[in-house]
């Protein structure tokens, strides 16, 4: 019986670094790679979705990636590409640094940025479920969650400043609504656990020039993933 197997992330899944035969996507038998390096949650999303609406999909492997990156359009009919270190088209490469400053100074808000990646992860879940695909997550640059994190996200949110009182009044609010986000999501379609990261697991093992686990760092990885599949 086939299992069709895609998946979708950041840097940490395309693995553009390492040999198409060394990656953690060819060792555990994806069929179809979405990911790009450099890509956002949005671009992680929306391409996961366009690709499910148009093939057939028996499991789905996820790696979220940090929350403050950005896509845009371009004019071209591709999609630029935003991290806060380079912003390129992801099909013809080069620099698009003044579309990555305007954004950073006038558009991007840590707050909503979380925000949006958890319904990002929600709105997955949910698909997924409806349509029977086996679905798993792992962290691949996610922030920590913890209180005292979520706290800071919500000082960032939009809400009244006029009084200590209400500011926090709205830092309650807004990280509650995050705390109820996370709550709605499920623990058990994560990989070995809820938001359990690929760099933890291979911490052990040297890195790449950029940061990213080198050829055994990303066998172990994939052994781990193997086991769920």
């Amino acid at each position: 019986m086939s299992n069709i197997i895609v998946s979708n992330g950041c840097s940490y899944t395309e693995e553009a670094y390492l040999g198409p035969q060394d990656r953690w996507t060819t060792k555990c038998g994806i069929s179809t790679n979405l990911a790009h390096g450099g890509g956002s949650n949005e671009r992680i999303f929306h391409t996961t979705i366009e690709h499910l609406n148009n093939h057939t999909v028996d499991t789905l492997i996820i790696g979220w990636t940090s929350p403050d990156r950005f896509m845009l359009p371009n004019a071209n009919g591709s999609r630029i590409v935003g991290t806060p270190i380079h912003t390129f088209d992801e099909n013809l490469g080069g620099d698009y640094s003044d579309y990555s400053k305007f954004y950073y100074k006038h558009c991007h808000n840590s707050y909503t940025s979380l925000e949006r990646t958890l319904n990002y992860m929600l709105h997955l879940q949910d698909h997924c479920k409806q349509k029977r695909i086996k679905l798993w997550y792992f962290n691949a640059l996610l922030p920590d969650i913890d209180d005292k994190s979520l706290e800071n996200y919500s000082k960032d949110a939009f809400m009244s400043k006029e009084t200590e009182d209400m500011m926090r009044m709205g830092v309650a609010f807004n990280k509650n609504k995050l705390i109820k986000l996370i709550d709605r999501l499920d623990k058990d379609i994560w990989i070995e656990k809820f938001w359990y990261s690929m760099q933890s697991h291979c911490k052990d093992f040297p890195l790449e020039k950029e940061g990213h686990p080198d050829i055994d760092g990303s066998d172990h990885w994939a052994n781990l993933v193997k086991k769920y599949l």
